[in-house]
């Protein structure tokens, strides 16, 4: 089993760990300077989409187990497959676009290939030390990286503009609330909260997780749409690949201090090993539950091999995060309305206890 609090602070990794990538561009391109008003209309939609699953989602069992219980062994597979396809392309695109920036940043010297094997142990030894090990190192370690991240937001403050923000519609009303709407596969994510449901101590307590992690995952990354527009004018704010990593650039303390990026980056770093840990543990428990395996443990290598395999396909890392924008517009309607429609076909069918307290 794991807490409250860890659990919470699973999904507010996992969700704002994409945020520190592409998504901030990303919301520039549609929105313009308004960027900061998409995220909040985003949010509202994801939190409004979470508060509506835990509504009806009356079982504590993963949406593999609901889709046995509604429609047997054929149903449970179809899903189990469906979910491990989407957490694959998650993981696929960090693992990714990591191993370029740490060359970057920190490790000019070596390869990248280096990098992404480096990162590929990592990722497995911490999916083989189990979720409540994960889950206690990476409760640990968050308030480290938010006061980082605060420190990080402080010291851009010199270099805020007011008037990067203007005109507040940015590109138009239509471009925030239409073309915007997509933009809440932010939040997609959030199908861990889904899948490790059976390791919570109960089903109210988990639906608490998943509202709490929404909020606090969107306040933050408010904070970083927010400070990215206010940094970069636009249309320069469109052509940074990296907006974080770019900010962090800006920051100088001294003579003596003068590279924040590699302090950022170290940070961020860990943050990546405790995500790609989450994540290899959650593909082998949907593989696991999907076919009824006794064993997980000896999953993970393959499952790792698997994912890093799929990373490599991307010839660049800008195509990465190009593929990663079509396939978000495929997976997070799944994300969202698959707990929502099965926790309604199954909430009056027997097979598992109802557990609300």
């Amino acid at each position: 089993m794991i807490s409250k609090k860890e659990f919470t602070s699973i999904l507010i990794t996992v969700i704002v760990v994409k945020m520190l990538l592409s998504y901030p561009r990303e919301l520039v391109l549609i929105s313009g300077q308004a960027a900061w008003i998409q995220i909040i209309y985003a949010s509202l939609i994801a939190a409004a989409l979470t508060l509506a699953a835990s509504k009806v989602y009356s079982h504590k069992c993963s949406v593999i187990e609901l889709a046995r219980m509604l429609g047997g062994k054929g149903l449970e597979t179809a899903v189990g497959i469906l979910v491990f396809l989407i957490l694959l392309a998650n993981f696929s695109t960090v693992a990714r676009v990591f191993p370029e920036t740490v060359k970057i940043v920190l490790l000019q010297d070596f390869s990248a290939d280096v990098i992404m094997m480096i990162f590929a142990v990592t990722a497995a030894v911490g999916a083989y030390m189990g979720i409540r090990s994960i889950s206690k190192v990476n409760y640990m370690f968050l308030p480290i990286a938010g006061i980082v991240f605060t420190v990080f937001l402080l010291l851009l403050i010199p270099y805020y503009k007011i008037d990067n923000i203007f005109p507040i519609l940015g590109e138009g009303a239509d471009k925030i609330f239409i073309s915007g709407f997509n933009s809440v596969s932010l939040f997609s994510d959030i199908i861990l909260l889904n899948i490790f449901i059976p390791h919570g101590k109960n089903l109210s307590e988990a639906k608490t997780v998943g509202i709490r992690a929404i909020i606090i995952s969107a306040f933050t990354a408010f904070l970083i749409t927010a400070a990215y527009c206010l940094a970069y004018v636009y249309p320069v704010s469109r052509d940074y690949i990296l907006p974080v990593y770019q900010m962090s650039r800006m920051i100088h303390i001294s003579s003596f201090f003068s590279r924040f990026e590699s302090f950022f980056q170290f940070v961020w770093s860990i943050l990546i090993f405790l995500y790609a840990s989450i994540y290899i543990y959650a593909m082998c428990d949907v593989l696991q539950r999907t076919f009824n395996l006794k064993y997980m443990k000896p999953l993970i290598l393959p499952v790792t091999i698997l994912g890093i395999t799929t990373a490599g396909i991307p010839s660049a890392v800008t195509d990465a995060i190009g593929l990663e924008k079509y396939i978000n517009l495929i997976e997070y309607p799944i994300v969202f309305l698959l707990p929502i429609v099965l926790g309604l076909l199954t909430r009056n069918k027997g097979g598992i206890k109802n557990e609300t307290d």
